[in-house]
């Protein structure tokens, strides 16, 4: 399977083309403002690279989120349009899942892979699963409030990873922080994806919570309402 796979969701961008679960291409970029100028360049980047047209993909995956308003809007925007252009069925995977699964090796057998992004305002963006050849997820994604880790998270053994990595290891002392995983790799959103039955419908952003920024009357910007 050829998948286009990319994440803007937490404030850089990536881009891969996988087949057959081998990376043909990628591209990264870390300055967010300039992934509305860059992602459309990064993604022909990568086809040409492969040597692969639009026409020849099997799937395109994004992250959804939960991560940035404006980085999730840009991803899921452009993910979704591809799809309308290409007729390429277009499939989302959550930012959580994408950073567990670089770790599924780092896990003890039988142990927990736990995922958790700062979501700021006090509160982790967290998501926990049980390692093995994939991820089971064990709980859905959630904001969670810093002193109610504690009872949020798995007990026994296990790894966890993401920017929130640090602070969740400290409200589980069987849990190993490891560093150097806050970082989404789009190999691994493709990865997931392919793992999967084909999309039946384009996927939306997961938003955990509102947006900081509200426009009077309670509209985001963009217009659109609170979920």
């Amino acid at each position: 399977m050829r998948v286009l796979a990319f994440d803007t969701s937490l404030g850089g961008g990536s881009v891969a083309l996988v087949a057959g679960g081998v990376c043909l291409a990628r591209a990264d970029e870390d300055r967010p403002r300039a992934l509305v100028e860059r992602l459309l360049p990064m993604i022909e980047q990568v086809l040409a690279e492969a040597g692969l047209r639009y026409a020849d993909l099997d799937l395109i995956a994004t992250t959804v989120g939960p991560g940035t308003f404006a980085g999730l809007r840009i991803g899921v925007a452009v993910a979704r349009g591809l799809g309308v252009a290409t007729g390429v069925k277009v499939a989302g995977v959550t930012s959580l899942e994408a950073l567990a699964h670089a770790a599924i090796g780092m896990a003890p057998e039988g142990g927990a892979v736990v995922a958790a992004i700062d979501g700021r305002r006090g509160q982790l963006y967290v998501q926990s699963f049980r390692a093995g050849a994939m991820l089971e997820p064990v709980s859905d994604p959630a904001a969670v409030d810093l002193g109610d880790l504690a009872a949020y998270l798995p007990r026994g053994r296990g790894v966890v990873v993401g920017s929130g990595a640090a602070v969740a290891a400290s409200a589980a002392p069987g849990l190993l922080p490891l560093p150097g995983y806050d970082i989404i790799d789009a190999v691994h959103v493709a990865a997931i994806a392919a793992s999967r039955r084909p999309p039946s419908a384009p996927p939306r952003p997961l938003y955990l919570r509102a947006p900081d920024a509200k426009l009077p009357g309670g509209l985001l910007p963009g217009g659109l309402v609170p979920a």
